[in-house]
């Protein structure tokens, strides 16, 4: 897979309104599916019946799982976290399950992605010095429970790689020194976390700048649940590979399209009557299919199902669109120039010189 790339999520083992055949049209070559809750539901033992995350996906090609650390976050079990794990509720059937770095990596052994992410803990106050260092700190602990288990499997010989996962909040001490943990723990790649977590574009970039930079070159570098325009070019600015988000889908599924003139809500009442197709010169699915802008907004108020799946449709292509034109503009020189068009459409106020 070339870098940078964009993978999709696929939380629960299926795209919405993605058909498996349309992610490779689309420009998709790796995809991100969770492990905890497809834990949850339909249970490891039923996915490894059904093909294991690939066949349930019916995809053959590079699978990415999360470890659920930021389920925990999201889910509002960080107030029971213990040393060697976290009581998190059950999403499906109540009561709490102990979700332990051993049961998050025995999952992914079952579901059996390509890559495995390590279960780690992303604080839900990454401005709080406190809450964070303890956060890196049983991260790390964590960390080298896994890849313990992990090199007893034969490492990537297993035929899964390990990444893990670099916490510390906005602070470059925390981020450096759980970086330089996890290098010495000599992982398969290295992600970096706790960065989209409601904290705004400064303190993500913070983050991602204090982490990327210690990172080794010849390893994956990989931002975890970032999506947006603005927020990818910054982040390959500084040095990231691959990204991961829901965004694109759910903005779509929200009346909201991508295009290089910034972002478009097809709710707006100035596409009414709007002949054109959503975005001209585009070549997705949705732009291609010839619908217009007023019949995607009628659709949308009538709450039809495809006006949805259009709009996905286009905003994952638009974002897979945008890495190759990083990839050419890296290998041509022309980069910043790049991300200066993407700036001035999605975060004018932040353009770098």
């Amino acid at each position: 897979m070339e870098t940078p790339a964009f993978m999709p999520v696929a939380t629960r083992g299926m795209m919405r309104g993605v058909l498996p055949a349309q992610l490779e049209e689309l420009g998709s070559r790796m995809v991100l599916a969770n492990a905890f809750h497809l834990f949850a539901r339909p249970g490891t033992e039923l996915v490894q019946k059904l093909g294991g995350v690939h066949g349930m996906l019916a995809w053959d090609g590079p699978i990415l799982t999360d470890s659920g650390g930021f389920q925990v976050f999201s889910l509002g079990a960080l107030g029971k976290v213990h040393a060697n794990g976290v009581k998190v509720e059950h999403p499906v059937y109540g009561g709490y399950v102990d979700w332990t770095p051993q049961l998050a990596f025995e999952t992914q052994v079952g579901l059996a992605p390509d890559v495995a992410m390590v279960l780690d803990v992303c604080p839900d106050a990454p401005l709080d010095q406190k809450k964070c260092a303890a956060a890196v700190e049983r991260t790390v602990t964590w960390a080298r429970v896994q890849r313990d288990l992990h090199d007893l499997r034969g490492g990537a010989d297993s035929g899964q790689a390990q990444f893990g996962i670099v916490q510390g909040g906005v602070f470059a001490d925390l981020r450096e020194h759980c970086a330089r943990s996890l290098i010495d723990l000599e992982f398969d790649g290295y992600a970096i976390g706790g960065v989209s977590v409601g904290d705004g574009h400064e303190a993500m970039m913070h983050g991602v700048e204090h982490s990327a930079h210690v990172l080794p070159q010849d390893r994956v570098r990989y931002l975890m649940g970032v999506g947006t325009p603005a927020e990818l070019i910054e982040s390959v600015a500084r040095g990231i590979d691959i990204f991961d988000c829901v965004y694109p889908t759910r903005a779509g599924r929200f009346a909201t399209a991508l295009t290089d003139e910034g972002r478009m809500h097809m709710l707006n009442a100035r596409f009414k009557d709007d002949t054109r197709v959503l975005d001209p010169g585009c070549t997705c699915p949705c732009c291609t299919s010839g619908v217009p802008r007023g019949a995607l907004r009628a659709g949308f108020k009538a709450k039809e199902l495809l006006p949805p799946i259009l709009l996905s449709l286009h905003n994952l292509y638009y974002l897979h669109n945008l890495m190759h034109r990083m990839r050419k503009a890296i290998a041509s020189g022309t980069f910043g120039e790049l991300r200066q068009q993407i700036l001035r459409a999605y975060l004018p106020t932040k353009i770098t010189n």
